[in-house]
């Protein structure tokens, strides 16, 4: 066979021919170069399947469609096809595709949070656990229906019981073992009334389980610390607390019910180990922004109904009363305007519609009397001249006040009415007290005699606030739900009282008076440090009546005679610690360098009027402001006023003298 005809037979066997309809979609046409148009000429493009699996090439015999190896082993010859490509997702495939991706992680990190929650309600049992109360952090099923069920009240029985099984109350109600009786008398047996920012018809357990749980649990914890039926639930009620407070901030919910809540917890703060990690301040700021984004400060809509309107009202009223008063106690700027427009004109807002809350009318009687304690603040004169005006105006607004009350009285007579009047009357008495401090201590450098205006009226002051507490505020039995800057209040006046008795400025005071301050704050110390005030030795009353014991013993230099005893009616706290405490810093006191002074020297001898006290050159400037006071106190740590049994040394036989009746 020559070559030519090899050549031809070889490119025979290359090419397959194929009607148009037979041709693969994979194989590759071309038009044959002779003259016929009846069929295509198929060039392979490569090995069948079955061929291409051993690795050789196809061999056909003349005008046969399948090659030789195939039909020798009788299978198919298939040719070998393009894959078929996966069609491209589109843009609906892929959002889909992202938002199962999503509720993957989303159901993981609740899976995460659910497990760090239990963690952390477990460190909270092992904490808190006390064995009186059994298995308290399981309940079994069946119960927290019931419980959600009988809590829900008559409003949430329209969910129906499936609804219900839905709901979960709070930790705290699971956790802490609080049935519905023991709710109904942390809400109205303790301190709800106390309250005077809560309507008792808005904010009922049936209501906040559901609609709010953090104010729900704000209250339930602030309470149990002053319910004795649940001894030892407070340590663990307040971690609940301090965790729900931390996931409403994290959530950014603005509600009305959420300031409220924080604005307790700003007021009752738990204790501390040391005075420095209390953060009532920051909880204070939360509830008064939170109040400013809800636009609180603002008059209520008109389709508001009309106990929402007073709530917010009277929301915005309370965050302007803490706001003052911290600023007056720290000496700082307040966060809202002193011209604050529902402020000013709140005068008559107590008695604007007839569903007004009996406590209203204190609420208001505080604002206006911070409104004056404002403009004193903001005003730069005389500082001696304008004290006075503005003690003045104090006493005169008490007085227009004080006619209010009586009205207000006859149609409420309650007994809770008359606490909240005598409350608001030593609340007047201390502000006069710390404008008049600040002008003491300016006068003193000019000098002071016993006739002084400025140190007559801060004497006054100062008795009137211990008196209102001891005489009147602490036979009512409501003084150990009263809040911590009211023991502020009057352990600041005991201690201005006490500072009289230094040897500087024991001249500026008579035998009578000496004798009157010491009797004075004795009682004082007696009854901050009694059971029926000081809840143990870790609240702030008890705290503040070992502050001044020391301080009482540091200056009171009178014999003490050991025949002195306490009145039987007073009872006191277990010694906690019997090891002598040092007594306090010298306050008012504000180092210096021997021999200079910030506002100059002393008179010469020639320039001494007889029967003066000066501040001589040399001598430690005094600071008298209620904001030193605070910050002395807080510079020192809290085991230092661990209360211990009051020696009966500090007693004297006027003890027998107590009011049979309450006073107002």
């Amino acid at each position: 066979m020559s070559r030519s005809a090899s050549k031809s037979e070889e490119k025979s066997h290359s090419f397959r021919f194929r009607r148009p309809e037979d041709s693969d979609s994979g194989d590759e046409v071309s038009r044959p170069q002779s003259g016929r148009r009846s069929s295509y000429i198929t060039k392979s493009t490569g090995a069948c399947v079955h061929c291409k699996s051993l690795k050789v090439r196809c061999e056909f015999g003349p005008g046969e469609n399948a090659c030789q190896r195939c039909q020798a082993g009788n299978i198919p010859c298939e040719s070998r096809s393009r894959k078929k490509r996966k069609a491209a997702p589109t843009h609906e495939d892929l959002q889909e595709r992202a938002h199962s991706q999503d509720c993957q992680i989303q159901s993981l990190l609740l899976q995460f949070d659910r497990m760090r929650t239990e963690k952390k309600i477990q460190v909270f049992m092992s904490h808190a656990y006390s064995g009186e109360y059994g298995d308290i952090d399981k309940l079994s099923n069946c119960q927290l229906p019931r419980l959600a069920i009988e809590t829900g009240g008559r409003k949430f029985s329209r969910l129906g019981y499936r609804a219900l099984l839905n709901l979960s109350p709070p930790d705290i109600v699971k956790h802490c073992c609080l049935y519905p009786g023991d709710i109904t008398e942390l809400f109205t047996m303790c301190v709800l009334p106390f309250f005077s920012i809560l309507d008792p018809e808005l904010h009922t357990p049936q209501k906040l389980i559901w609609t709010c749980p953090f104010l729900f649990t704000v209250i339930c914890a602030t309470a149990s610390r002053y319910c004795t039926s649940k001894a030892g639930l407070y340590s663990l009620a307040r971690d609940f607390a301090r965790d729900a407070a931390g996931k409403a901030l994290v959530d950014g919910v603005k509600k009305i019910d959420i300031c409220q809540a924080y604005l307790l917890l700003g007021v009752y703060p738990s204790p501390k180990k040391k005075w420095a990690e209390d953060r009532s301040w920051l909880l204070m700021g939360v509830a008064i922004r939170m109040a400013l984004e809800l636009e609180l400060h603002l008059p209520p809509p008109y389709d508001c109904d009309e106990r929402e309107a007073l709530n917010r009202t009277r929301t915005w009223l309370n965050c302007y009363c803490v706001d003052g008063s911290h600023a007056i106690q720290f000496g700082k700027m307040p966060m809202l305007r002193l011209d604050d427009y529902t402020a000013r004109t709140s005068q008559n807002w107590y008695r604007s519609s007839s569903i007004n809350m009996p406590y209203d009318v204190h609420l208001v009687a505080y604002v206006q009397i911070l409104l004056i304690m404002a403009k004193w603040r903001s005003i730069d004169l005389d500082v001696v001249q304008f004290t006075v005006q503005t003690e003045r105006e104090l006493t005169k607004e008490w007085s227009l006040w004080f006619g209010r009350y009586e009205e207000e009285l006859v149609r409420n007579p309650f007994p809770l009415c008359y606490y909240r009047a005598n409350t608001t009357e030593m609340i007047t008495a201390y502000l006069r007290l710390v404008v008049l401090a600040t002008g003491f201590q300016d006068a003193f450098k000019l000098g002071l005699s016993r006739d002084s205006d400025i140190l007559r009226r801060s004497i006054d002051a100062a008795r009137t606030v211990i008196q209102i507490m001891v005489e009147r505020l602490y036979q009512t039995g409501f003084l150990k739900y009263a809040m911590d800057a009211n023991f502020l209040y009057v352990s600041f006046s005991a201690a201005y009282l006490l500072n009289l008795l230094r040897p500087k400025l024991l001249p500026l005071l008579d035998e009578n008076t000496h004798e009157e301050i010491i009797r004075t704050v004795e009682r004082l110390i007696s009854v901050l440090g009694s059971e029926d005030v000081a809840l143990d030795g870790r609240h702030t009353p008890a705290l503040y009546s070992r502050f001044l014991i020391n301080l009482l013993s540091k200056y009171n230099a009178r014999p003490k005679r050991r025949s002195e005893t306490p009145p039987d009616s007073i009872r006191f706290h277990p010694q906690f610690n019997e090891e002598r405490r040092p007594s306090p810093p010298g306050w008012p006191d504000i180092q210096q360098i021997p021999g200079s002074s910030e506002h100059g020297t002393a008179p010469t001898l020639s320039g001494y009027e007889p029967g003066l006290i000066y501040q001589e050159a040399g001598d430690a400037d005094m600071d008298f402001s209620l904001g030193h006071f605070v910050r002395t106190v807080s510079e020192l740590p809290s085991n230092q006023y661990q209360y211990n049994n009051v020696d009966s040394t500090l007693w004297n036989d006027q003890w027998n003298v107590w009011p049979s009746q309450l006073k107002w």
